[in-house]
């Protein structure tokens, strides 16, 4: 079982900086949905004997959330921080504003670039999917132990690629995504036919309390 968890809302979220490797901090909220997501992953653990790796990108904001998650859990000594686990590296725009930013972006020919980078200093798209994978895969027997990884849209998204068992190159050419809210829960698993399976994905269930299913909240949903 792998269980992937998105850091909650972050400083460089509401200060409209970059995010990649700008080092911000969970804002007040972000901690709130983190908080939210922990009692809700301490009632699915407790009484329960399973051995749990915790692994988390060393950046703050996922770090203060792991560390939010692993005190439910009773495992606050048990956090292992992992460079590989962090968001695209953005090279010199880290901790620019996104005007900033915007000033020194080398746009790509085409969305479909696997070589283009964004930034000078920063990684292509698949230096960024190979660290995050090859680390990973390394690091962890995902076939046999029980993870939660806590870190960023990206990296959890080039998790759940390789899962699937596409490469980048095949996730470009099929134009696919997932999209990983700010503090959701994904998990990952093996069926009973012993196949690679997406048992959850992106589930903010535990942030939208009576507030229905979120159908319409996503910016391209067709109203």
């Amino acid at each position: 079982m792998i269980i992937l968890v998105r850091h909650g809302e972050a400083t460089h979220h509401t200060q409209h900086l970059t995010g990649g490797w700008t080092d911000s901090v969970l804002t007040d909220k972000g901690r709130a949905q983190i908080q939210a997501a922990a009692e809700m992953l301490a009632l699915d653990f407790a009484h329960r004997k399973e051995k749990l790796r915790i692994l988390a990108s060393d950046l703050q904001r996922a770090a203060e959330s792991a560390q939010i998650l692993a005190a439910a859990l009773n495992m606050q000594d048990k956090i292992e921080y992992c460079s590989f686990l962090r968001e695209k590296n953005n090279g010199i725009a880290a901790g620019l504003t996104e005007d900033e930013a915007k000033k020194i972006f080398c746009k790509p020919a085409t969305e479909q670039e696997l070589y283009h980078r964004n930034y000078p200093g920063g990684e292509n798209r698949t230096e960024f999917y190979e660290r995050n994978v090859q680390g990973l895969w390394h690091c962890a027997d995902l076939e046999k132990e029980n993870l939660l990884i806590v870190a960023h849209k990206g990296t959890l998204q080039n998790i759940i690629f390789k899962w699937l068992g596409m490469d980048m190159a095949q996730v470009v050419a099929f134009n696919y995504s997932v999209d990983i809210a700010p503090a959701s829960v994904t998990v990952l698993g093996v069926n009973k036919w012993h196949e690679h399976a997406i048992f959850r994905l992106n589930d903010v269930s535990h942030l939208n309390k009576g507030k229905g299913f979120g159908v319409f909240d996503f910016k391209y949903a067709k109203k």
